[in-house]
């Protein structure tokens, strides 16, 4: 009997993620890689936009702090949709969407602080998926 190959695996998601407390982009970055993801690391709003407008093409999804003390999140996604305007980007935040609608722009994802690798998980395959 000839061996059959296995299918293959759905590749991961190419993903920066952008978050200026090293703890959060490191644990992200570990459950990314974790699942097969190719992490890109971001210590702030200016450096998110900066790799972004340079690999734009290269990035599937952003997963992105909105309360950094440079430039605010809400500020680098509208810097990254002048170029691409169907990026793909997770929000994270301390607060709800009840308590800051703002997080709900549209496209975007909610990733709420703190969560777990479950969590992680869930909102990665839904905006993978839309």
């Amino acid at each position: 009997m000839a061996d059959v190959p296995a299918p293959p695996r759905n590749p991961g998601a190419r993903v920066l993620v952008v978050d200026d407390e090293r703890v959060v982009r490191r644990a992200l970055q570990r459950i990314l890689e974790r699942d097969g993801h190719a992490v890109t690391l971001a210590e702030c709003g200016q450096e998110a936009i900066d790799t972004y407008l340079a690999r734009w093409q290269e990035i599937d999804l952003v997963v992105l702090d909105v309360m950094m003390p440079d430039v605010d999140g809400r500020e680098v996604l509208r810097r990254m949709r002048e170029v691409n305007p169907a990026v793909r980007a997770i929000l994270s935040s301390g607060f709800t969407a009840e308590s800051d609608p703002s997080l709900t722009i549209g496209g975007t994802w909610l990733l709420q602080k703190p969560y777990t690798p479950e969590q992680v998980r869930a909102v990665i395959a839904e905006a993978r998926a839309a």
